[in-house]
């Protein structure tokens, strides 16, 4: 079962958090219809979003991910809320790339490009960050924008395993920060126990939980559980959503559409859900929203 645990260590100089998210990686592979390469590209984002969202405040706030790729996918976006709710999608989902080294080339299907972070805390403009990738493999990508752009010192370890037949068996992630100078010898301690942490996917596999994953990757450190949840796919897209982005257009534009389409169809990015509307509900739409001017 998927699981998402947070700890601190050291006082609260060391924060982590792990999660297992199998289900729902698997769970986006098969909506979205995936190739294995960008089934793990996307998997992977989508546990780093849920790892960074651990931070935020309140249940509302929102953490979005979004690289921009030259590589054959184009496009990754994951985004996650305060509840660890995730959701995210690829531009070509059915992208691929050979094996490399007998592993999923996420870096080749990936390529060269930008990483943005949005922040939506209740500010009244989110905040933005963006660096250029290091190597498309995420993980590393997410871990040099933490110490570009906050200045947070971070060990983050991705991984998602797709067995043949293009079935996600194993997926999650574990995220180490340090908020303050520690010892050197504590330093030392805890990068032998990250290099000698064997791959996510392996601890996954051999049903690690993530509280177990941290404490591999602290090299048995003492540290305190400060939260568990269920990770879920939660996508809040509606069709009175839909509704008001008619509404946003603006009459001339949605005139226009009337005009030109007998029946429209508007397909979420993020869960495929499709949502129709013949021409009479697209001008009962305009005449509600022409009477609210």
């Amino acid at each position: 079962m998927d699981c998402l645990t947070s700890i601190v260590a050291q006082g609260e100089d060391i924060y982590g958090v792990a999660a297992v998210t199998t289900t729902l990686v698997e769970h986006a592979r098969e909506i979205h219809g995936t190739s294995p390469t960008v089934a793990a590209a996307l998997g992977r984002l989508l546990t780093g979003a849920l790892l960074m969202g651990t931070a935020l405040k309140e249940p509302e706030h929102r953490i979005i991910l979004q690289i921009h790729s030259r590589g054959p996918v184009e496009r990754v976006l994951a985004e996650s809320d305060g509840l660890g709710r995730v959701r995210g999608y690829a531009g070509v989902p059915t992208a691929d790339m050979p094996s490399r080294n007998g592993k999923l080339d996420v870096g080749g299907v990936v390529g060269s490009g930008l990483l943005h972070v949005i922040k939506e805390v209740g500010m009244p403009e989110p905040s933005t960050g963006a660096v250029p990738l290091v190597s498309g493999e995420i993980a590393e990508d997410l871990a040099n924008y933490l110490l570009q752009s906050e200045q947070i010192p971070s060990a983050i370890s991705l991984g998602v395993f797709v067995r043949p037949g293009n079935t996600v068996t194993a997926a999650g992630g574990f995220l180490v920060q340090f908020h303050a100078t520690i010892p050197d010898d504590l330093i030392d301690h805890i990068e032998h126990a990250l290099s000698t942490i064997p791959p996510v996917t392996t601890l996954v596999q051999e049903g690690y939980k993530p509280e177990e994953m941290l404490q591999r990757a602290l090299g048995g450190l003492p540290m305190q559980v400060v939260r568990q949840n269920r990770p879920i796919w939660h996508c809040s897209c509606s069709r009175d959503r839909v509704v008001g982005a008619f509404v946003a257009m603006g009459a001339q534009e949605l005139r226009q559409l009337i005009e030109e389409e007998q029946e429209t169809e508007v397909a979420c990015e993020f869960c495929t859900a499709s949502y129709f509307f013949n021409r009479q509900e697209l001008e009962a739409i305009l005449a509600d929203a022409s009477s609210d001017l």
